[in-house]
């Protein structure tokens, strides 16, 4: 009888606010699709974008597309995975409503709008709310091993103060390092997550011997990269942080350089859901290197090792999850079509483009912006198109979610 009552309330749930990967994978990928056009028409110098991007364009495109835009995916995917942590309910219904209006309040007022308190205000509040509805059941279920992603959705939330007082001209702070914090915060949330995730895919949708997880190698792979995140978010004197820095990236990327040894990556490359999580992997340890490089020889600039992490790591790792994620918690089969395969390639070409191709032909640098952006927005407004229906509309084996 509960399970009926439960499926009788799960009906008057319109599909779309069932779970929270729904809205905020979909719309989350379609605002990623028009910031990405807006940067591109911004480079390109031939229409006039300057009533648009909160007055701000790289204030904007940093904040939009780490917060905006990947805030939004973690919150969708986190949301949506402690249903399967704890066997609680995950949040929906209006609750999950509220959330996601919030969030789309934001993102419409700092496209067309100009820095204000109000804005700020409504930026501040769909991540704190969500970070309750995470903690909630986590709690309730004594998991404790999952409760550290609740606070740091609030370290998030913090962030995101610190870029608005920026825009603001309130305080001190610099752009630069609050988007370089952000990017480390969203980086090992992306890093704890895939190493969490990929073996296991990689295992099942391969049919391959199970990857074992060995202790000494996860250990030397997460230690540093929460020292790494440590180093970046305390005040830590430059004359030390100089030194550590550069330490910890080098650190922090060998040692999930040999984690990532271990997951089969050549048996993933007939099997698309597969291979771009790898591909995304792989790019977030070829960035945390090249930061070091950065730091210690100026031999790459900062930007290409940063988007190396952010287009080629956070960006790639978003996508194939999403396809994927999206695919299992509707009730259909783990495989995409070629549409979603030439997605993925386009978005990989997109990384390729913003990082190699700049370094190779440093000339090309502005065409290489525009081309990138512009295979960002093909890539993700073809999961828009493609995803759009399995987002929309009921389970296809009637569960609830």
């Amino acid at each position: 009888m509960m399970q009926i009552l439960d499926n009788e309330k799960e009906q008057r749930i319109i599909p779309v606010f069932r779970l929270a990967f729904r809205p905020f994978f979909l719309a989350g990928s379609a605002f990623s699709v028009v910031a990405m056009l807006v940067w591109a028409l911004f480079w390109s110098g031939n229409v006039n974008v300057s009533a648009l991007m909160y007055g701000n364009p790289l204030w904007w495109h940093s904040h939009e597309m780490l917060i905006g835009f990947s805030g939004a995916i973690i919150v969708g995917f986190l949301l949506t995975a402690v249903q399967n942590w704890t066997g609680n309910p995950g949040v929906r219904g209006w609750k999950l409503a509220s959330i996601f209006i919030f969030w789309l309040i934001a993102r419409v007022g700092l496209l067309v709008g100009t820095p204000n308190i109000a804005l700020m205000i409504a930026d501040l509040i769909w991540m704190p709310l969500a970070a309750y509805f995470l903690a909630k059941p986590i709690i309730i279920r004594k998991q404790w091993n999952n409760l550290f992603f609740a606070p740091l959705i609030i370290l998030l939330t913090y962030l995101n103060v610190l870029y608005h007082f920026n825009i603001l001209g309130i305080g001190e702070t610099d752009l630069r390092s609050v988007s370089f914090m952000v990017v480390m915060v969203v980086a090992v949330i992306v890093l704890v997550v895939g190493g969490r995730v990929i073996p296991f895919f990689t295992w099942r949708g391969t049919n391959t011997e199970q990857i074992t997880r060995v202790k000494w190698v996860e250990l030397g792979a997460l230690i540093p990269s929460w020292l790494l995140l440590v180093n970046v978010l305390l005040p830590i004197p430059e004359l030390i942080s100089q030194f550590t820095l550069p330490v910890l990236l080098v650190a922090t990327g060998g040692l999930h350089l040999i984690r990532f040894a271990r997951w089969r990556t050549l048996s993933t490359l007939k099997t698309p859901l597969l291979w771009l999580l790898h591909f995304a992997y792989m790019f977030m340890i070829i960035g945390m290197l090249l930061l070091a490089v950065h730091l210690q020889t100026g031999a790459i600039s900062y930007s290409v090792a940063l988007h190396f992490i952010t287009v080629g790591g956070i960006g790639c790792m978003i996508l194939a999850m999403i396809a994927r994620v999206s695919l299992g918690h509707t009730g259909r089969p783990l495989k995409i079509n070629r549409v979603m395969i030439a997605a993925f390639v386009a978005l990989l070409a997109s990384a390729i483009v913003r990082t190699v191709v700049v370094i190779l032909f440093p000339a090309l640098i502005l065409n290489a912006y525009i081309i990138s952006a512009i295979l960002w927005a093909v890539a993700f407004m073809t999961f828009t198109v493609v995803y759009f229906p399995i987002l929309t509309k009921p389970r296809l084996d009637g569960r609830p979610g």
